[in-house]
């Protein structure tokens, strides 16, 4: 008999199940984050697995994750986001119909045909969809219930569940939101064993659900890290009052330029991921959310590219430039224009390639347009 302090999802591990998994959902403004880890354990091999479904094409916004036998979950999976691209409930109760009537027909049809045992059949799962407003609910073994702001299945921790808690406000961003979805994944596959892999992300938005960039998701994973590094020297600083109060201020000094320093890096990657997909991606329509402040201009240069806030005379030049446009004095919008760009060079391209820096490599096309950043 495993010893009683040892958690549930480890004992399926120590039996050979394949059964650890790692999955959050909160809501935000503006929508539901979703995250998961990838990794598929059996016995001594590690195989890479997406946890979490979308309904695709936009078709009902709607994500949905599941923990457990993998033999259970792949049949509920597909019959929640079929039946929810097929009916499109338009509220919050229709929704619950639907996840009812793919319950029992998984129950009924799928579970008396599956050789596992009878301890594996409890699988766990996390909805998450836009109908009247936002929703999430969780599916264990044959009951749904509704989730009120957030919930983590498989490795649900106490330490998961706490610092989920602690950090979590209703009113978080979407993008501090998609951060701390990144984080809790990340401290859960340092911690909890049988999760790893990449970390995958979904949100739901009014227009439909999205899984978001894996390279933007790795390059916030290291982001996080050098925060975290900032941040808890500032901690242990602020509360060691044996440093003098003459001395302290130097401490905030510091750590007010690292800061500044590391959110301009990571904000000139961002871009960079953002423009690579751009040159590279045909079907790229924009980013889900913004990941850089609305009105940022990104200059690409020699040493990549650098995004920065425009200035005010910038922002006057260009509102009396749109404003000639609009009212169809192109000799004025023309003047405007050229008292934007008299201190810039412009070097034609034509169809020479074009390499955006700050991602894993070059990215080629012979083809360019521009693309809103915010």
């Amino acid at each position: 008999m495993l010893p009683k302090p040892l958690h549930r999802f480890q004992a399926l591990a120590a039996a050979g199940d394949r059964s650890m998994t790692y999955i959050s959902a909160f809501k935000c403004l503006g929508g539901v984050v979703m995250s998961a880890d990838t990794e598929e354990n059996w016995q001594d091999q590690k195989n890479y697995v997406e946890k979490l479904t979308i309904v695709e094409g936009r078709a009902f916004p709607l994500a949905i994750g599941g923990a457990g036998i993998a033999d259970l979950i792949e049949p509920m999976i597909q019959e929640v986001t079929e039946r929810a691209a097929e009916v499109k409930p338009a509220t919050t109760k229709e929704l619950i119909a639907l996840l009812k009537k793919a319950i029992n027909t998984v129950y009924r049809d799928d579970l008396p045909w599956l050789a596992v045992k009878k301890q594996e059949r409890t699988a766990e799962f996390l909805i998450a969809a836009k109908t009247e407003d936002f929703c999430l609910f969780r599916i264990k073994g044959r009951r749904l219930y509704p989730v009120k702001d957030m919930a983590i299945i498989g490795y649900a921790t106490p330490l998961n569940a706490a610092l989920l808690k602690r950090m979590y406000r209703d009113n978080l961003p979407m993008q501090q939101a998609v951060m701390l979805a990144i984080y809790l994944v990340s401290l859960s596959k340092k911690l909890d064993e049988g999760v790893g892999g990449e970390t995958s992300i979904a949100v739901i938005r009014d227009n439909g659900a999205f899984f978001d960039y894996p390279p933007y998701i790795s390059a916030s994973e290291k982001r996080i890290e050098e925060f975290l590094k900032l941040t808890d020297e500032l901690f242990l600083s602020s509360v060691d009052v044996g440093i003098a109060p003459s001395v302290f201020p130097a401490t905030l000094e510091k750590f007010a330029n690292e800061v500044a320093a590391l959110r301009q890096k990571y904000m000139d990657q961002t871009a960079a991921i953002s423009f690579s997909r751009l040159f590279s991606d045909r079907s790229y329509g924009g980013e889900p959310y913004p990941k850089v402040f609305q009105g940022a201009l990104a200059a690409i240069g020699v040493n990549g590219i650098t995004v920065r806030e425009e200035t005010p005379e910038e922002r006057e030049l260009n509102q009396k430039m749109l404003e000639a446009a609009r009212n169809g004095n192109n000799r004025i919008a023309t003047s405007e224009f050229n008292a934007m760009i008299a201190d810039k060079r412009i070097e034609y391209l034509g169809k020479e390639q074009v390499q955006v820096r700050g991602t894993s490599g070059p990215v080629v096309s012979g083809e360019a347009s521009a693309t809103s950043l915010g």
